[in-house]
């Protein structure tokens, strides 16, 4: 007769008991694993962070360096046109640290881990510790994530975003004033002072606000009062948007009807694997008893996570209505709504069973270590580059028709090929080829910023200079060069197409008739 094993000595019981305490221990005390989680997020953002600084974050980079005050004001207001909150993040960092693009990376990668804390905190003591690992997990799985390593204003702004919101929260259950009310209003205005679209952002939390109100019947004034005060710093934005809106961008730029859904779309793809999840956690909660959603969230927080999810399309509209390009990182708050939306919507399927918690949670992770979302592609235009465009005709001046490819090459090029370089102006020529001006404020930029290259009139350069060397993308949307060459009968011989660790990467000789 077949004999059966028992239960006290089979191993693999054993073994499915011990794994069962082991999820019920880290739901119960979820910070004993945290840092596990913590490690992942900085092992795998390391390699992102150490690249050079790009064309954006050198805008942040001379911001934040500047060596006086008058210079530091006139760059924000004339240059990059940001409030001044990041920058002196920035700073702090690079005295501490030392000059480093690491350093200048640190506080966004700060900001952004804590920013992902907060919906981990929240959903952790509301759903258990599973599901706060699992708003954890997805709020690094989304493509936003690259954001984190990248010296620009975004991440901090997401920080106090995620801030305002827990305060908010926690200000709703206070019956007088207290510290929520003043870290509500103290987050709120650094969100003012971070970023110009931060008023959307607000308007969520404001949106949950006024479910809440509706719903209880009354004005809650201390909440109101810490909402609206920091409003004051509006009047900052008056010159900054002026500025802003002085700018002409391509036509590729704009945005339409079909940028909603390709933002959400790329932001969401790398959590898309995590759909397969559902039935694991279906099956895993099966023999527990129903949730339902009212059980879960309140209606004013549903109210909110559906504002922060929208707050994107708010921003679109303005784009289409403005002309101004709509980049993925202005919808930066979005990353904060899917985080918890996704813990509440797993807490359903699982009926809020601790061992589905906490499994989701360590699936997720795996999801982030694998994709690294957002992450990987930044360090592709470095991986295996050559400068071997230094020694080609090193007699010759070196021009480059992108913008961005002159910054970045000013600020890392060594200073015997920096003398070379060049950037040619032509307002006219930008309008009229790429309907674009977004660098023809190199001339301003040069009196705010250390910039060792040269920037020179189109028609002065050419009567000076009637053979050089050019960097180009020819048809890239923002770039004129290439084609006024070739409307003014210029020679153009390729040299080069080889990736040199820039935008551009071939390398022509241009010759201009006598």
């Amino acid at each position: 007769m077949p004999t059966t094993v028992p239960a006290a000595i089979n191993p693999w019981a054993r073994i499915a008991r011990a794994v069962q305490h082991l999820l019920r221990v880290v739901d119960r005390r979820p910070n004993l694993v945290l840092p596990i989680w913590m490690l992942a997020y900085f092992a795998m953002l390391w390699p992102a962070a150490h690249r050079p600084l790009w064309y954006d974050e050198l805008f942040t980079y001379h911001v934040s360096m500047s060596p006086t005050i008058e210079r530091f004001i006139g760059s924000l207001r004339f240059v990059d046109l940001n409030p001044p909150l990041s920058y002196l993040f920035v700073r702090s960092s690079i005295l501490l640290f030392g000059d480093s693009p690491f350093s200048a990376r640190l506080p966004s990668m700060l900001a952004f881990l804590i920013a992902g804390l907060v919906p981990y905190w929240v959903i952790k003591r509301r759903l258990g510790g599973g599901f706060g690992l699992i708003a954890l997990g997805a709020f690094w799985c989304t493509s936003l994530t690259a954001y984190a390593v990248e010296a620009r204003p975004y991440a901090l702004l997401l920080a106090f975003f995620s801030g305002a919101m827990l305060c908010w929260l926690r200000a709703a259950e206070a019956h007088r004033w207290s510290l929520s009310h003043a870290g509500l209003a103290t987050a709120v205005a650094a969100m003012l002072m971070t970023h110009c679209f931060s008023p959307v952002l607000a308007a969520a939390i404001w949106t949950g606000e006024v479910v809440r109100s509706v719903l209880h019947r009354r004005i809650d004034r201390r909440v109101w009062t810490a909402l609206l005060a920091p409003l004051a710093l509006l009047p900052l934005y008056i010159p900054l948007v002026m500025n802003a809106q002085a700018m002409h961008y391509p036509r590729a730029f704009e945005s339409s009807l079909l940028t909603f859904p390709a933002f959400y779309l790329v932001m969401m793809a790398p959590l898309l694997p995590a759909i397969c999840l559902t039935p694991l956690l279906w099956i895993l909660g099966r023999k527990c008893a129903v949730v339902r959603w009212s059980e879960l969230i309140r209606p004013h927080e549903s109210a909110f996570f559906i504002a922060a999810l929208l707050c994107p399309t708010i921003i679109v509209g303005y784009s289409i209505w403005s002309g101004v390009p709509f980049w993925d990182r202005y919808g930066i708050g979005a990353a904060l709504a899917v985080s918890l939306i996704t813990a509440a919507l797993f807490a359903l399927v699982a009926r809020r069973n601790a061992n589905a918690g906490v499994t989701g949670g360590v699936l997720l992770l795996v999801l982030f270590c694998f994709m690294r979302p957002g992450t990987m592609r930044l360090l592709e235009r470095y991986e295996n580059s050559s400068a071997a465009y230094r020694s080609i005709r090193p007699d010759l001046p070196f021009v480059t028709a992108s913008g961005l490819t002159f910054l970045e090459m000013d600020h890392r090029e060594p200073r015997d090929f920096v003398r070379r370089l060049h950037y040619l102006t032509d307002r006219e020529s930008a309008l009229h080829y790429a309907h674009a001006s977004i660098f023809e404020g190199f001339p301003v930029l040069v009196q705010w910023f250390p910039v060792r290259a040269r920037v020179v009139p189109y028609r002065d350069f050419i009567k000076a200079n009637r053979r050089f060397l050019m960097l180009a993308t020819p048809g890239y949307p923002e770039d004129w060069l290439f084609e006024k060459l070739v409307h003014d009968g210029a020679e153009i011989r390729l040299l080069q197409n080889t990736k040199t660790g820039y935008k551009d990467r071939q390398l022509f000789e241009v010759a201009l008739g006598r």
